[in-house]
């Protein structure tokens, strides 16, 4: 870099110092001199662009695990890091290199990959970089926690794993600080521990809609919570499967209410509630009004960081399903019929 820029600095250098002293001489001028007569009537040289990102080799590493193709996946994220260094795209790759490990059944492999993105967050942390701001930094040390609780689940059985995912919870900044990161590693710990627990109280921070009622105040009623965003594709392609089982349980007692928080930082908040209840509107209209909670409290508890998110709630109020993803229609009436019972 430096070699290719040296004559053009020092041409830039030299065509500055004799501007300089053509406008400290006294009249007449003399002659200009070449370099100032080659550059005369020529618009001023541009700010030096700053550089751009490293592409990520995301793209590829997941190309190359669909395919069952891990030996080439680690080989991209070799070449990736041989021409980019230990970037934040790089230490992204490397946690997927332990997703895909993992998925296609070698847990020694995930294991090592998934300890060597944590040392590298934990490292990188301890440096300085934030999770609040570096968003790389916070998928991967994410994914790394996963994947490891899984592969405990695997091996050791869901206790062990819930446990050392609650010791990792325990390590994280206090919110507000990480939200996505907090509800990803709660995600894991609901999908080892809810089923069967009392459902967590809401904590309602605003709300949207008609009052949001309590969950103690449901006792005796099923209960289906739909956390979603307004942004999120997923929700939107929901719609019209959850309008289809609102019609047909709400009359028999079911009870919808929706759960999301502000993505926003808390000045735009107002923006962002007004833009969630005119996505509600416009695309949810067959659902029709439901109670609506936003909270980042209860998104965290629930563990909101897929969305959508069905949690299905018995009479008793215990949980009894939780779907971190899409249902179809079929689907989702089985999970409701379980529960209206």
């Amino acid at each position: 870099m430096t070699s290719r820029r040296a004559p053009w600095v020092l041409s830039c250098a030299l065509i500055a110092f004799a501007v300089g002293a053509l406008a400290q001489a006294p009249a007449p001028a003399p002659t200009p001199s070449p370099a100032t007569t080659a550059t005369q009537g020529l618009p001023p040289s541009s700010p030096t662009p700053s550089p751009s990102p490293s592409p990520s080799p995301v793209s590829a590493i997941r190309n190359k695990l669909a395919a069952a193709d891990l030996l080439s996946a680690e080989s991209v994220l070799e070449v990736h890091r041989a021409q980019h260094g230990e970037d934040g795209p790089w230490l992204v790759g490397l946690s997927w290199l332990a997703r895909g490990a993992l998925m296609l059944g070698d847990p020694s492999r995930a294991q090592r990959y998934a300890a060597e993105a944590r040392a590298e967050c934990k490292e990188r942390m301890a440096k300085g970089a934030s999770l609040e701001k570096d968003h790389d930094l916070e998928t991967a040390l994410g994914a790394a926690i996963e994947v490891e609780a899984q592969r405990l689940e695997q091996l050791r059985g869901p206790q062990v794993a819930a446990d050392y995912a609650r010791r990792e919870f325990a390590t994280l900044p206090a919110l507000p600080a990480a939200p996505s990161l907090h509800s990803r590693i709660q995600k894991r710990i609901n999908l080892l521990t809810l089923i069967g627990s009392p459902a967590p109280e809401l904590v309602s921070e605003d709300a949207s809609g008609p009052p949001p009622p309590t969950l103690a105040s449901l006792h005796g009623k099923p209960v289906v919570l739909f956390l979603w965003a307004e942004w999120c594709g997923d929700c939107k392609a929901q719609a019209t499967s959850l309008a289809r089982i609102r019609s047909r349980y709400a009359p028999r007692g079911v009870q919808f209410i929706t759960l999301t928080r502000y993505y926003d930082e808390p000045e735009k908040h107002a923006q962002e509630k007004a833009r969630a209840d005119s996505v509600w509107k416009a695309v949810y209209a067959d659902v029709g009004p439901l109670p609506a909670v936003t909270s980042t409290t209860s998104m965290v508890r629930y563990g909101g960081s897929s969305t959508p998110t069905f949690v299905f709630i018995d009479r008793r109020g215990i949980v009894r399903g939780y779907t971190p993803t899409r249902l179809t229609t079929e689907e989702l009436e089985r999970r409701v019929a379980a529960i209206e019972k």
